[in-house]
């Protein structure tokens, strides 16, 4: 083969190389993030809980988490706080809990950046108001933050599974109202159930997990979403942005998940490019390119 032949192969496949074409499909990100918070002292305590998934087609290396607590309008970092995590398998998602302390109340930005060694996974924006302490009579603000699932019992050869459902819920404004946490389980819209656990005030601040009891068949995949009322008044509504494949979850193994909620907006993400059908249609185009060009030599 004609060396500019040669040189012109390496050039494509080097392109290609150190613009991530040939790297592995799939990618770290940053799926979700709950920021909570709660007066103490002099300040406001801001827990901030990103949730990370792994889609590549390996296990990730040792990742670490960083959070910027923003200004919005100067852009200056008011708060900094950072956590390693370990490695996250294939196929898989985990969470951590941050916690950091501003002094005045306002809107901030939180950003929150996931790191290989060196390198930068993924990263979100998510923007908090922090209010002053809830006064007497101040409307709760109640937020769903996660959700546990255990099968505790398996009936019918296996084929059907006692599932307990414990969302956690959240209350970051004054002290609520009687309320009631309903949980769905759909298959489709005509195999659907629901179950529902009353609970009684919420202070604030404070925190609670309810528990909801199905039992439903096995061997099928669930939407699962849950509704909080107050005094019959829906408050809160969110879901598990994934479904439930029960027969793949293991008898008396706790598995966690996040919720997204609805009516709200969702976290500005960004994560490194990955590779796509413009990587494909640059290599064909170089490929062609070369083609013509020796098939020009050839003629001449």
């Amino acid at each position: 083969m004609n060396p500019k032949n040669i040189i012109f192969l390496i050039f494509i496949f080097g392109s290609l190389f150190f613009s991530g074409c040939l790297k592995e499909e799939g990618s770290v990100t940053i799926i979700s993030t709950d920021v909570m918070y709660s007066q103490e002292g002099d300040g406001t305590i801001l827990t901030v809980i990103p949730y990370i998934r792994n889609d590549m087609g390996t296990d990730t290396g040792i990742l670490s988490i960083k959070v910027n607590l923003k200004e919005p309008s100067t852009n200056l970092i008011v708060a900094t706080k950072d956590s390693d995590i370990g490695y996250i398998k294939s196929k898989n998602s985990a969470s951590n809990s941050l916690s950091l302390k501003v002094t005045d109340p306002g809107t901030y930005l939180v950003e929150v950046q996931v790191y290989e060694g060196s390198k930068l996974m993924a990263q979100s924006y998510t923007q908090v108001t922090v209010k002053e302490k809830p006064s007497q009579g101040q409307p709760a603000d109640l937020k769903l933050t996660d959700m546990n699932l255990v099968i505790t019992k398996l009936l019918n050869d296996a084929s059907m599974a006692v599932v307990e459902v414990s969302p956690g819920l959240y209350n970051q404004g004054g002290d609520s109202k009687p309320l009631t946490i309903e949980v769905t389980a759909q298959i489709d819209p005509y195999n659907t159930f629901i179950q529902s656990d009353s609970i009684n005030v919420v202070k604030s601040t404070n925190r609670v997990r309810g528990k909801v009891t199905f039992t439903i068949p096995r061997n099928k995949e669930y939407s699962i979403s849950v509704k909080v009322l107050e005094n019959g008044r829906e408050v809160a509504l969110a879901k598990v942005p994934v479904k439930i494949k029960l027969n793949t979850i293991k008898y008396n193994e706790i598995m966690n998940y996040v919720f997204v909620e609805e009516g709200k907006p969702v976290a500005a993400t960004a994560t490194p490019t990955e590779p796509g059908f413009q990587g494909i249609a640059a290599l064909m185009g170089l490929l062609v390119v070369y083609c013509i060009m020796n098939r020009n030599r050839k003629v001449e």
